[in-house]
């Protein structure tokens, strides 16, 4: 039941991370970072979080997937969009594993 995709870029491209489980719009979803099984939000509920270090290279799309400008290998690993609505998580994760 889980969706996954694999994405491989060279360091400094530019890469697009779809997210396979978007609702109509994007306020509902979470992207979330996870390497070394330390998780990390990037996009909570549609919004940029300002506190992580690379927050001036991430943008979302305008079909809720996450783009990372100019990669680094400190980007790779696993992304998973997530779906709430009202708290409750809706759906599958759509995981994305950027090599």
């Amino acid at each position: 039941g889980v969706n996954e995709t694999h994405v491989f870029i060279s360091s400094s491209e530019n890469v697009r991370l779809s997210c396979n489980n978007a609702l109509h719009d994007c306020t509902s979803t979470t992207w979330i970072y996870d390497r070394h099984s330390a998780a990390v939000e990037l996009i909570g509920l549609g919004i940029k979080k300002k506190d992580i270090e690379r927050h001036e290279r991430l943008s979302l799309g305008s079909d809720c997937s996450l783009n990372i400008k100019n990669v680094t290998k400190e980007d790779y690993g696993l992304y998973t969009c997530r779906q709430y609505v009202n708290d409750t998580q809706q759906g599958t994760d759509a995981r994305v594993y950027l090599h």
